[in-house]
């Protein structure tokens, strides 16, 4: 593990602690309970020296299983992803989505389910050893064995929280609380989404796309209507989320109107993946059009196989600046999926912030 005090080396901030979203729901008796809710965690740099104050806001939103504290220290000790952006003088909202972590779960929300230690470590940790798919033999990068008894695993699987196991109803609860979480910020903001967090930013940029700037989905769910994880098989049936999201012709009914194609994978080591067919012309994601979109892929991990097919559906949907940030491309190797939490996951935010810059430099 770190030392405590390297661990607590990061840009001063003020912090600030609140709840967006949720509603009144009553029960049999006429009493009301509040559910929904989710809590949000601010965190504002102060003026330092070569640090510049961003005047657009980064709402980090984590992946199942997961909460707000993955991007404040990392399973190791080291400071996560929330100090590198402070330091780069982001304002940062970091939330438990709803039913998760510090966001209240009430028993008629429905069923909770979790995860074993050895389905994590097939799929996140020690993916070198276990994982099955082509690339899992590249990762490098997690700190430690990455199995039962290792310190910085147990830390990490210690951290994992129990997840409704209906994803609807998920995403429509976080899709509101994110909504509302934009609302009160009340300026446009950057959504960084991850795993199945990453369906998030689309729909929240679905009701409210003056108020979505950019969004940065890091291996977020997919392959477009299916799911690859800990439980695979087809999901998503409107194409990059489970809950309803905005298309031109409208969908009303998903497994009736998209037609869909099979597009075959392009080298032996990825995967065929299932897009919209070019005819009749597909449908489109009309609240997306204009928000600009990078996905970010890790060389190790299972979505490497697939990742490019969510790119060329989001592309064929009409949204127009869509960009795949494939990071062996960039020098940055050995990553599986949680990349934010891995040893190098600083070189990774920084590819991260090149990006942005392009984009709020072209403005």
């Amino acid at each position: 593990m770190a030392d405590d005090n390297k661990a607590c080396d990061s840009l001063l901030h003020q912090r600030e602690v609140f709840y967006v979203g949720g509603h009144y729901v009553p029960d049999s008796t006429g009493k009301h309970t509040l559910q929904g809710q989710m809590y949000v965690e601010r965190l504002i740099p102060e003026e330092a020296k070569g640090v510049t104050r961003r005047t657009i806001p980064i709402i980090f939103i984590h992946g199942a299983t997961r909460s707000g504290i993955d991007w404040l220290t990392k399973p190791d000790g080291q400071p996560g992803w929330a100090s590198y952006f402070l330091s780069q003088g982001f304002e940062c909202y970091l939330v438990d989505l709803p039913f998760r972590g510090r966001s209240p779960w009430h028993p008629s929300n429905g069923t909770m389910i979790s995860h074993s230690a050895e389905s994590i470590q097939t799929m996140f940790t020690a993916c070198k050893d276990l994982g099955t798919w082509p690339q899992a033999k590249l990762h490098t990068q997690w700190p430690g064995a990455g199995m039962i008894g290792d310190v910085v695993f147990d830390q990490f699987y210690a951290s994992g929280l129990q997840i409704l196991s209906d994803p609807v109803t998920q995403e429509k609860a976080s899709q509101a609380a994110c909504a509302a979480l934009l609302d009160r910020i009340g300026k446009p903001a950057i959504l960084v989404g991850h795993s199945a967090g990453g369906s998030i930013p689309w729909l929240a940029a679905d009701i409210r796309p003056h108020l979505v700037k950019m969004i940065i989905a890091l291996e977020p769910t997919g392959p477009p209507f299916f799911k690859v994880g800990i439980k695979s098989g087809p999901a998503a049936p409107y194409g990059i989320a489970n809950a309803p999201i905005t298309y031109s012709p409208p969908v009303t009914d998903p497994e009736k109107d998209f037609v869909k194609s099979v597009i075959m994978a392009p080298s032996p080591e990825m995967m065929d993946c299932i897009i919209q067919a070019e005819t009749p012309p597909p449908r489109l994601l009309v609240n997306l059009t204009d928000v600009r979109v990078l996905v970010v892929t890790a060389p190790a991990s299972y979505h490497a196989q697939y990742d490019w097919g969510t790119v060329l559906y989001l592309r064929q949907a009409g949204v127009k600046d869509v960009e795949h940030l494939k990071l062996e491309e960039k020098g940055i190797l050995g990553n599986g999926h949680m990349m934010h939490m891995e040893k190098n996951s600083d070189e990774v935010a920084a590819e991260i912030v090149r990006w942005i810059d392009v984009f709020e430099s072209t403005e």
